[in-house]
Protein backbone atom coordinates (compact mmCIF):
# COMPACT_ATOMS: atom_id res chain seq x y z
CA UNK A 1 0.00 0.00 0.00
CA UNK A 2 0.99 3.49 -0.68
CA UNK A 3 1.67 5.54 2.61
CA UNK A 4 -0.38 8.09 3.09
CA UNK A 5 -3.08 5.73 1.31
CA UNK A 6 -4.94 4.97 4.83
CA UNK A 7 -7.26 7.98 6.06
CA UNK A 8 -8.66 7.74 9.50
CA UNK A 9 -11.55 10.63 10.58
CA UNK A 10 -12.43 12.42 12.24
CA UNK A 11 -8.83 13.26 14.18
CA UNK A 12 -9.44 14.09 17.22
CA UNK A 13 -12.42 12.06 17.85
CA UNK A 14 -15.22 12.04 20.88
CA UNK A 15 -16.69 9.05 19.60
CA UNK A 16 -15.83 6.62 16.42
CA UNK A 17 -13.49 7.21 13.59
CA UNK A 18 -13.47 5.73 10.28
CA UNK A 19 -11.06 4.21 8.06
CA UNK A 20 -10.98 4.70 4.67
CA UNK A 21 -8.81 3.42 1.57
CA UNK A 22 -8.04 -0.54 2.45
CA UNK A 23 -10.72 -3.48 3.42
CA UNK A 24 -9.72 -3.60 6.99
CA UNK A 25 -9.07 -7.05 8.86
CA UNK A 26 -8.42 -5.97 12.32
CA UNK A 27 -7.53 -3.36 13.69
CA UNK A 28 -5.70 -3.51 17.37
CA UNK A 29 -6.04 -0.12 19.39
CA UNK A 30 -3.14 0.58 21.80
CA UNK A 31 -3.01 3.71 24.16
CA UNK A 32 -0.16 5.81 24.87
CA UNK A 33 1.75 3.12 27.37
CA UNK A 34 1.43 0.55 24.60
CA UNK A 35 -1.64 -1.43 26.14
CA UNK A 36 -3.75 -3.29 23.93
CA UNK A 37 -7.39 -1.49 24.74
CA UNK A 38 -9.80 -2.57 21.85
CA UNK A 39 -9.81 -5.28 18.95
CA UNK A 40 -12.11 -4.86 16.39
CA UNK A 41 -12.42 -7.81 13.45
CA UNK A 42 -13.55 -6.89 9.79
CA UNK A 43 -14.87 -2.86 9.78
CA UNK A 44 -13.94 0.34 8.89
CA UNK A 45 -15.75 2.04 12.39
CA UNK A 46 -14.04 1.69 15.32
CA UNK A 47 -15.88 2.95 18.83
CA UNK A 48 -14.07 4.87 20.76
CA UNK A 49 -16.79 6.44 23.12
CA UNK A 50 -15.55 4.15 25.97
CA UNK A 51 -11.88 5.14 25.91
CA UNK A 52 -10.39 8.02 28.36
CA UNK A 53 -9.03 11.43 26.34
CA UNK A 54 -5.27 10.58 24.99
CA UNK A 55 -3.63 9.47 21.99
CA UNK A 56 -3.53 6.43 20.76
CA UNK A 57 -2.15 4.39 18.30
CA UNK A 58 -4.08 2.21 15.82
CA UNK A 59 -2.41 -1.38 14.24
CA UNK A 60 -4.39 -1.66 11.28
CA UNK A 61 -4.40 -5.12 9.22
CA UNK A 62 -5.92 -5.30 5.69
CA UNK A 63 -7.25 -8.01 4.53
CA UNK A 64 -4.11 -8.60 1.79
CA UNK A 65 -1.94 -8.71 4.95
CA UNK A 66 -0.52 -5.07 5.34
CA UNK A 67 -0.10 -3.45 8.30
CA UNK A 68 -0.76 -0.15 8.91
CA UNK A 69 -0.12 2.62 11.83
CA UNK A 70 -2.25 5.62 12.62
CA UNK A 71 -1.81 7.84 15.43
CA UNK A 72 -5.42 9.48 16.82
CA UNK A 73 -6.58 11.85 19.31
CA UNK A 74 -9.68 11.17 21.65
CA UNK A 75 -10.60 14.30 22.49
CA UNK A 76 -13.93 14.57 24.56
Amino acid sequence: AIEGSVSVYPNPTKEKVTIDGIEVAEVQVYNAIGQLVKTVRNSNEIGVEGLPEGVYLLHIHDKQGVSHTNRITIAK
